[in-house]
């Protein structure tokens, strides 16, 4: 069983990167996904980010109005601080069980955790190996616009994370995003034979 932690700056095209890794066989666990998880499977964990944000951040039935309080803590710091601290220890223990759930029945080779913030979250020592899709700032600022940001919640998207180089001196292998959709799952597929082989 071999454990790939895959990361990138938003907008480089990880999540692209493990659909085309899916599509060879590997698990893929979502880090997005198991952050919407969490409030599902830890109701205190709403409760917590209501105290902490206002009811403002709710929809009329209650549930989470992701859009609004994405908006509100990726244009300051000390929010997303304040999120983090709620909601990436729950987010942590729900990867975790899964990826246990997986090595115990899992009968296929590969799992693939995408997830945006594992240097952030110190979990890099969990894998077998850290993949980090990259691409230009020019293109991650497009692909972000293009999936229903305006420029400035792209830039203060990219700016939330730490810097792509950074990510990159840290990685095993990296992939370079910048030339289409088959381009990155040719260069996906291969690195996908070295690591097997």
């Amino acid at each position: 069983m071999i454990l790939i932690g895959l990361t990138g700056a938003p907008g480089a095209g990880k999540s692209l990167a493990a659909e085309y890794l899916k599509r060879k066989g590997a698990i893929v666990i979502s880090g997005d996904d198991t952050g919407r998880e969490v409030l599902e499977t830890y109701p205190e964990s709403l409760k917590s980010l209501v105290k902490t944000f206002g009811k403002g951040i709710l929809n009329p039935d209650g549930s989470l109005d992701r859009k609004c309080l994405g908006r509100l803590v990726f244009a300051d710091s000390e929010k997303l601080k304040k999120l983090n601290s709620i909601i990436h220890p729950y987010l942590l223990k729900l990867l975790k069980s899964k990826i246990n759930k997986y090595r115990k029945s899992a009968s296929r080779k590969l799992i693939v955790v995408d997830a945006a913030l594992i240097f952030e979250w110190g979990i890099e020592n969990w894998f077998d190996y850290i993949l980090v899709v990259t691409a230009n700032r020019t293109n991650r600022i497009k692909r972000l616009v293009n999936s229903g940001l305006c420029r400035r919640e792209a830039e203060n998207r990219i700016g939330s994370q730490i810097p792509q180089s950074k990510k990159a001196a840290k990685a095993d292998f990296i992939i370079e995003n910048n030339d289409g959709k088959i381009a990155l799952r040719n260069k996906v597929y291969g690195l996908l034979k070295k690591i097997k082989s």
